[in-house]
């Protein structure tokens, strides 16, 4: 039998309730208890207040009664330890009905949960009504559905209600963060052996072993630990096959989690809940994210396997084991030059990129990135530049240099590790060196260039910039003329990367990419004014306003009345709103060319050297509004430059008497300077002759931040960029990516490949472009951008492919989103010569396509290739991988047949 409850007063409420809902005018009600507990002295119900009476005596129930028969005021409620029988049927024929209420625990548990009836099941878990009854919250459960109370229902509540468990769940990603309330974890171990050992078993059957962990370590007063401990299974239990060193530490590990041995499977799981978990808590509340992953921490030093911290996925010193274990393995290839050890260091850094901390260290696995990429630039180059003319030093510079100086200039901040920063200093030496030998070698180039008369267009002279590039592009479409003062083409590889996330699309001349060159020396007062005027000149704003504004160029590409303009700094504003006069110019159709000159960059060298810039077009002020009314107004976007610079290294001052970097011929060039006379040669003070420093490592001014006016390629080249928000003009097309393969750690040399440019549909413009553009471009004049495709290796049955019925049957499924067959052929071509697998940037290359683009391609293609869902074109990771055996058997081409 269930045993006798003494009421509390919601009980004693509901009775009296379901009586007076029975019979308005009753006023006596009698409810046994074994025991008086606090109770109110009365109980108020429609306007009528009851007195609750303790009568522990027969005597004491009638002397209550006759008082409360003769006052007709209010009411009486009995309680009393005496059952029926003790009391006499006289008094208990005074009761309502005759009867004298009890409360055991079902009905008790049917009143909190206002039930009419409790699931038999219930009745074998007689500790779980206990639970419900001692913690039923003010005014009971919440109405059960029905007025039945189930088994499942009953769980629910002490689940939810009394341990605290969100929505009941019992999930271990749940479970974890109901044991980061220190609150919850005293509600579980409040309750009797019994009921904590029911509630494990039923979580554990529930939710799977890994949430049994959980509770387990509560159990054992480790529920603090919970997530600590989850994240230290990630390191224990990472491996399928662990060290020695590992299977002792899960050993050290089974008391935290009950004493028992843990189930590896089981703390895997729990590891990954533990990782989703500290994620979630790392966006909410670092601060506790840190405390947790510092006792995670302590956790595997206590169990000594803190020196395999590198396997956590998810903690801090996770993250930065990795990282040393990358930096310790290019630090190795920087010495050895081996090729294996130089895929070790990508595999590593790679490891590195992958953790879950990788994107809350960013900027830090960046700069390992940038590391790991100046090792495969350095292992993989000849050991001295042998560039023939200034066209190939340029070129070289352009597809290899700056990207190796932008990565350079990444690595110069170092990092929070020692011996990670040490990596990076060494790496840095290595490639400073090389990257000396090459200035050196492009200085000769230099040199003979400008004495033979700068002949040729790579590089294009700055002062022709304009007539070759904008006056052409302004006859197609409106334009914005975009000089950054000071931009290296370093720095224009970070910035070009935001540009495009503006609506621009980037484009490049037929022939290929245009790269300008400084005027000598490579300052503004020459080469800014020699670039906005058309010719060698010197002078200030003035004259660059005025020589803009009369170029011939340009006059002719205007529309009359409205002349060239060209806006300074001043004119900008400084925000946040760009200033009106700019707005409206760059906003007006009319205008065909407007010119904006920005500072940004040229002003940062003499700024501190303490501090690292993220170069972004939104971080350069009222670029982006510049960028969106621009794009709006439907003008064409070119970007350029006067210059570019050098950071300051460690330089050493020699003795000069001009610039940063130049110095009048008064003595003899030095090992680290090259002396220049003649052709493209104007000092801002009329000179034709100055002797510029080619090494990085020398200054002839105070230390600054960075420097320009020198012969390194740095200093010199300059990008010329061209963007659209609309369809590419006649001779241009859209620019793939220019990054190098050793930038994406692979061996893919799509210059051999021999694969033209795949033609990609652009949207119709109101009025078809045909291009006017003379000089530089006049070869590329055509009506169609198309070129003829060439097969990079010998493959026949290429040819059967789109002739077969198959292949045809395939484009009518496709309908319209089916690929051009010069598409297909083209990627399969390029594919095919990579032996089957390429990364995606590097298939866009090959094809000379856009890297947004690739991946509507591929989906395209494989509506037409993968034939009854067979993988013959598939993506993994970042590789597109061609299956050609199968697409042979899949067509019945060639050897398939």
């Amino acid at each position: 039998m269930s045993p006798l409850l003494a009421p509390d007063l919601p009980e004693i409420e509901r009775e009296l309730d379901g009586l007076l809902q029975k019979n308005a005018d009753a006023r006596i009600l009698a409810m046994r208890s074994p025991s008086r507990r606090t109770w109110p002295e009365y109980v108020e119900r429609g306007g009528r207040r009851f007195r609750i009476a303790w009568c522990p005596s027969e005597l004491e129930v009638r002397e209550h009664l006759d008082d409360a028969e003769g006052n007709d005021s209010g009411g009486l409620i009995v309680l009393t330890p005496l059952d029926a029988a003790s009391l006499g049927d006289d008094v208990v024929a005074r009761f309502p009905r005759a009867r004298l209420e009890q409360s055991d625990r079902w009905s008790a548990l049917r009143g909190t949960f206002r039930a009419s009836k409790v699931d038999p099941r219930l009745r074998a878990h007689g500790w779980l009504a206990d639970v419900l009854l001692e913690h039923s919250p003010v005014g009971g459960y919440p109405p059960v559905a029905g007025g039945a109370l189930d088994l499942e229902s009953a769980w629910r509540a002490v689940l939810e209600d009394v341990l605290g468990i969100a929505d009941g769940r019992t999930d271990t990603a749940a479970l974890l963060d109901w044991a980061l309330d220190a609150s919850n974890l005293d509600r579980f171990n409040r309750l009797s052996e019994q009921a904590r050992n029911a509630v494990a078993e039923r979580v554990s059957s529930e939710g799977g072993p890994a949430a049994g962990m959980v509770l387990a370590a509560a159990a054992a007063g480790r529920g603090a630990d919970a997530l600590p401990i989850a994240l230290a299974c990630g390191v224990v239990f990472a491996e399928a096959n662990p060290d020695q060193v590992l299977r002792e530490a899960a050993i050290r590990l089974e008391p935290l989690v009950g004493g028992g041995q843990v189930n590896p499977e089981a703390a895997r799981i729990l590891a990954e809940s533990g990782s989703r978990v500290l994620d979630r808590l790392t966006r909410e509340s670092s601060g506790a994210a840190a405390a947790i992953e510092s006792r995670a921490a302590s956790i595997l030093t206590v169990i000594r396997a803190e020196s395999f911290a590198a396997l956590s996925q998810a903690l801090q010193i996770g993250l930065d084991a990795r990282m040393r274990d990358a930096a310790v393995a290019i630090l190795r290839a920087v010495e050895t030059r081996l090729t294996d050890d130089v895929e070790t260091a990508w595999r590593l850094t790679r490891r590195a990129d992958r953790h879950d901390r990788a994107g809350n260290n960013r900027t830090r696995v960046d700069r390992l990135l940038m590391a790991v990429r100046l090792l495969s630039w350095l292992t993989g180059r000849p050991n001295a530049a042998s560039w023939r003319s200034i066209s190939e030093a340029s070129a070289a510079y352009f597809s290899d240099g700056a990207f190796v100086d932008r990565a350079r200039h990444a690595i110069r901040s170092g990092d929070p590790l020692p011996d990670v920063s040490a990596t990076y200093s060494r790496l840095g030496e290595a490639v400073t060196a090389m990257r000396e030998d090459e200035n050196r070698a492009f200085a000769v180039t230099l040199r003979e260039w400008n004495s033979g008369g700068s002949v040729g267009d790579t590089p294009l002279p700055v002062e022709r910039i304009l007539s070759s590039v904008v006056a052409p592009m302004a006859k197609e479409a409106p334009v914005l003329l975009l000089v950054l003062d000071g931009l290296s083409l370093a720095v224009w590889r970070a910035l070009a990367e935001t540009i495009v996330g503006f609506g621009w699309s980037e484009l490049v001349p037929t022939q290929g990419p245009i790269i300008a060159a400084a005027v000598l020396p490579s300052v503004t007062a020459v080469s800014r004014t020699s670039l906005l005027c058309g010719s060698l000149r010197q002078g200030d704003q003035a004259v660059e306003r005025a020589g803009f504004a009369t170029n011939g160029s340009l006059v002719a590409a205007s529309r009359s009345g409205y002349p060239p303009h060209l806006f300074h700094k001043a004119d900008i504003g400084a925000g946040p709103e760009l200033g009106e006069e700019i707005r409206a110019a760059v906003a007006d159709p009319q205008r065909r060319i407007v010119g904006v000159v920005h500072n940004a960059v040229d002003a940062q060298l003499s700024g501190s050297d303490q501090v690292d810039l993220a170069w972004t077009a939104e971080g350069l002020r009222q670029v982006a509004a510049l960028l969106h009314v621009a794009r709006s107004a439907g003008r064409t976007l070119i970007v350029t430059s006067d210059h570019g610079h050098i950071l300051d290294e460690a330089t050493v001052q020699l003795s000069g008497d001009s610039g940063s970097r130049w110095r009048s011929p008064g003595t003899p060039a030095s090992d680290q300077e090259v002396a220049l006379a003649g052709g493209r040669i104007l000092s801002p003070s009329g000179e034709k002759a100055i002797v510029a420093a080619w090494s990085e490592r020398v200054r002839f001014g105070a230390r600054r931040s960075g420097y320009h006016g020198g012969a390194s390629p740095q200093e010199v080249l300059v990008p010329v960029a061209v963007y659209t928000a609309g369809a590419a003009p006649g001779g241009w097309s859209e620019a793939p990516s220019p990054e190098p393969s050793w930038w994406r750690g692979t061996s893919e040399d799509v210059s051999q490949l021999g694969v033209a440019t795949v033609v990609v549909p652009q949207p119709s413009r109101r009025r078809q472009a045909v291009s006017r553009q003379a000089d530089l471009f006049a070869q590329e004049r055509a009506e169609d951008t198309r070129r003829p495709l060439q097969t990079p290796v010998e493959m026949a049955w290429l040819d059967d492919l789109f002739v077969s019925e198959t292949f045809s049957a395939q484009r009518r499924l496709a309908g319209r989103g089916a690929p051009q067959d010069d598409q297909v052929r083209g990627l399969i071509s390029a594919l095919a010569a990579r032996g089957g697998r390429m990364t995606r940037i590097g298939l866009s290359q090959a094809l000379g396509m856009p890297a947004f683009r690739i991946a509507g391609l591929i989906s395209a293609a494989r509506r037409v290739l993968n034939l009854d869902q067979a993988q013959v074109l598939k993506e993994e990771a970042d590789d597109v991988v061609l299956n050609e055996l199968l697409l042979k058997a899949q067509f019945h081409l060639g050897d398939g047949r």
